[in-house]
């Protein structure tokens, strides 16, 4: 990686992390005495390796469905404890959630990302007994780039040949699957975010962003998405997708991804349902922010709708 690239996508870290220990502060509160909250539980050795555990102390002797977040920041940041309050919701409806943490670019590229997600889940599995997990359910969400990355997992689900390809390992790949997704703000289509065309490429950054996650300059990523080697970059939507719940905000250049998922979502008859964020949670990802009341609606409605798919 060039030297430049590379400081730019650290620089674009730094920054991004301090507005998100802002946004930490604004939506950050105390979780309720009827959860049990676990942070930083090491699945690697990697600083950044880690995940947050919540869960009704009420349900520990009982089996659990399973609620994965995997969160956003633009591929180059992201705070995992600022995502901890909106995940609780989960937790006290009755999920065990696992909140996973992970190496920003451009000290990782892809896939270097999606190995550590996937040790991460290998490490859920292997602790399911002792944590009373039920892992035949699963709803697995993410906001950002955390969309992007539900969204591979969701396609490596379905897809056990990308493991292979992409030089991956992992060990619980039989038996990982998804009943249903949230979205939220996400971006998936590496393409249009470096298309000047395309409506989602006018996004703060996302260019820096991108091209620091595939570690290359942006011609060169532009011609690397046009291979086949680099068509395994942009997650895959099939027939029989997970249902899905799709969060886009009225003031978010990634609402145009969403506009382009649940395109075809209708051709692939794909069931899905959508929820607009608009003022105080008009902007990207706000609709985490579950203490506004129409956050708060998102996600109950959110919730009803997945638990159509799933028995919590």
């Amino acid at each position: 990686m060039k030297p430049s690239l590379y400081m730019r996508g650290v620089l674009g870290t730094c920054w991004y992390n301090f507005t998100e220990t802002i946004a930490y502060v604004v939506i950050h509160r105390k979780t309720p005495d009827n959860l049990a909250y676990t942070p930083k539980v090491k699945y690697g050795k990697e600083k950044q390796q880690f995940m947050n555990l919540c869960t009704r102390k009420d349900l520990n002797d009982e089996k659990k469905p399973l609620f994965i977040y995997i969160h956003g920041g633009g591929f180059i940041s992201g705070i995992t404890k600022m995502r901890d309050t909106y995940v609780a919701n989960w937790a006290d409806k009755g999920f065990f959630t696992a909140s996973l943490a992970y190496t920003y670019a451009p000290k990782k590229v892809f896939p270097g990302q999606l190995q550590e997600l996937l040790s991460g889940i290998d490490f859920i599995y292997d602790h399911k007994d002792e944590w009373n997990i039920d892992t035949s359910r699963i709803v697995i969400s993410g906001e950002s780039a955390g969309g992007y990355y539900i969204m591979f997992m969701t396609a490596i689900a379905n897809d056990k040949t990308l493991i292979e390809k992409l030089g991956l390992t992992f060990k619980h790949a039989d038996e990982f699957h998804i009943d249903a997704m949230v979205t939220n703000c996400g971006c998936y289509n590496l393409k249009a975010l470096l298309d000047d065309e395309k409506e989602q490429s006018k996004f703060p950054d996302i260019k820096m962003m991108t091209t620091s996650f595939l570690g290359m300059p942006i011609d060169e990523a532009k011609a690397f998405l046009e291979t086949e080697e680099g068509s395994l970059s942009i997650p895959k939507v099939f027939k029989g997708y997970p249902p899905t719940y799709v969060i886009y905000c009225c003031r978010d250049w990634l609402r145009y991804e969403a506009f382009d998922l649940m395109k075809t979502f209708d051709e692939l008859e794909v069931p899905y349902k959508s929820f607009e964020g608009t003022g105080l949670i008009g902007n990207h990802a706000w609709p985490i922010a579950t203490f506004v009341k129409k956050a708060r609606f998102c996600f109950e409605d959110a919730f009803e709708f997945v638990s159509k798919y799933i028995d919590v």
